[in-house]
């Protein structure tokens, strides 16, 4: 909500993953965060090209949560080592990305707005992951992940570090919400 975000004097948009900067500014302030997890938002395909252009930056995100970055980092190294002993392991191993996945879709009525061969996606999606998070580790020294005309260095700032007056000035250009709209349109 707005005036939430008036409360916080905004939050930091010179971040890469600004849906988790708005949340940890908000917790950090004070205000509580619900999840409505029975809420769809359609999404349509992008174009391959654009979906390609987009792995690094969206495997770039997990930076910003080191445990999920450290367990997208270690499924490389599992499934090789997996298929260097016993190909049955790996395959299990994928398999298991599968079930995990198809209980996600059966969360939150997931079912009615998912196909019911969403899950099988998920084998590839976790390879496709566990190879883009390698190329988001090494990232930093390129400068970050390229974002629209430029690089972003930062996924999202800590929650330690959000002050309880919003942004400081000195971590990065403040954006409130009334500003954000007009910053975009420049």
């Amino acid at each position: 909500r707005r005036d939430c975000l008036v409360a916080t004097g905004g939050y930091c948009g010179a971040v890469l993953f600004e849906n988790l900067e708005l949340l940890r500014t908000l917790r950090a302030n004070g205000f509580d965060v619900c999840e409505c997890p029975e809420i769809f938002v359609q999404r349509r395909p992008p174009s391959s090209r654009h979906f390609a252009g987009q792995r690094l930056r969206q495997a770039y995100d997990s930076r910003a949560q080191p445990l999920r970055m450290a367990v997208e980092l270690a499924v490389l190294p599992t499934l090789l080592a997996a298929l260097s002993r016993r190909r049955g392991v790996a395959a299990a191993l994928l398999a298991t990305s599968a079930a995990v996945a198809e209980v996600g879709r059966r969360r939150g009525s997931g079912r009615r707005v998912f196909g019911w061969d969403s899950a099988l996606w998920a084998p590839g999606w976790v390879v496709e992951r566990g190879f883009s998070s390698w190329l988001a580790l090494l990232s930093p020294w390129w400068g970050g992940v390229r974002y629209g005309d430029g690089r972003l260095l930062t996924a999202a700032h800590p929650p330690r570090v959000l002050a309880r007056s919003g942004c400081p000035e000195t971590m990065c250009s403040c954006v409130t919400p009334w500003r954000r709209t007009e910053e975009v349109g420049r």
